[in-house]
Formats: C-alpha cells, sequence, structure tokens
C-alpha cells in the first residue's frame, strides 16, 4: 500500500477589495483599504504561510495589505492563467495554507481546478465572500463559503 499524497490543509479564496468604477486596472477605494484590514483581521489566526494575487492592481494592492499585516510575503500570477496557479499551489506550496485573492471571474474556475465540484458564482458586486477550501486537490476536498459581515 503506497503512502497518501500530501494535499494542502485548506486555501483560502478572497476577491479583491472595492474598486474604483473607471481605469482598464483600478486601485482599490479607501473602503477596499478598510476590507482589505478586514480581512487581516479574519486571517489571522487561520495559519497563512503565503498570498497569492493575479496580476491586476487591485488584487495586489488588497493582497499587499493583508500580507503587510500578517508578516507574509506576496506572489503575483497572470489572472487568465488559473490552471498556473493551481500548479503553482500543488507542486511549489503544497504543504502550505495559503490565501489567493482573486476576482468574480476568476474564482470558480480556481476552486474547481482545486477539486471541489459544484456551481459557484460571484457577483460583480459583491466582496464579502471567504471560501474556505480543505483539503484541496484530494477526493476529501470541501467548500466552506463565509460572509464577512
Amino acid at each position: 500500500m503506497g503512502l497518501p499524497a500530501i494535499a494542502q490543509e485548506a486555501v483560502y479564496l478572497i476577491r479583491h477589495a472595492e474598486k474604483e468604477l473607471s481605469g482598464n486596472d483600478p486601485s482599490i477605494t479607501e473602503q477596499g483599504r478598510a476590507r482589505a484590514r478586514a480581512w487581516a483581521e479574519v486571517l489571522q489566526y487561520v495559519g497563512l504561510d503565503i498570498v497569492f494575487t493575479s496580476d491586476a492592481k487591485r488584487t495586489q494592492q488588497t493582497g499587499q495589505i493583508i500580507a503587510d499585516k500578517l508578516g507574509l510575503s506576496l506572489n503575483s500570477v497572470n489572472r487568465t492563467d488559473t490552471a498556473d496557479l493551481t500548479d503553482t499551489l500543488s507542486f511549489d506550496h503544497e504543504e502550505d495554507v495559503v490565501l489567493v485573492v482573486g476576482h468574480a471571474e476568476t474564482i470558480p474556475g480556481i476552486i474547481q481546478n482545486l477539486g471541489v465540484s459544484g456551481s459557484i458564482e460571484v457577483s460583480q458586486s459583491d466582496f464579502a465572500n471567504l471560501f474556505v477550501l480543505l483539503k484541496p486537490g484530494s477526493e476529501e476536498a470541501r467548500m466552506i463559503r463565509l460572509r464577512m459581515p
């Protein structure tokens, strides 16, 4: 009998915080900065090891506020390549507890790529979801969806 594959204990996913309404690569707003600080408070005791964002300014700003508050490193990946992110998590960070700051359009694909089936939708006007993937990439993968008050 072979040894079981090592899988991450958890991956946390949030959408970037509230953004400005204009520009190709908008920044987060003051309300967004407040939300990012609140996410850092919520996530401070879950044992995060690293924060991943897309290459968009709004995810990087959200993630940087959280990473700075928690003393973590920040890594950015191409927002259109969720398969690369999944591979990076699976092969380079398989023993880490990871936060991914994504987009309404990318979060459902990331969740599915990490082995949780089902239909997930994230509204363009919703910035308050926290998705917790437990044992992602394993046959026991499951998801908990929480909302920030």
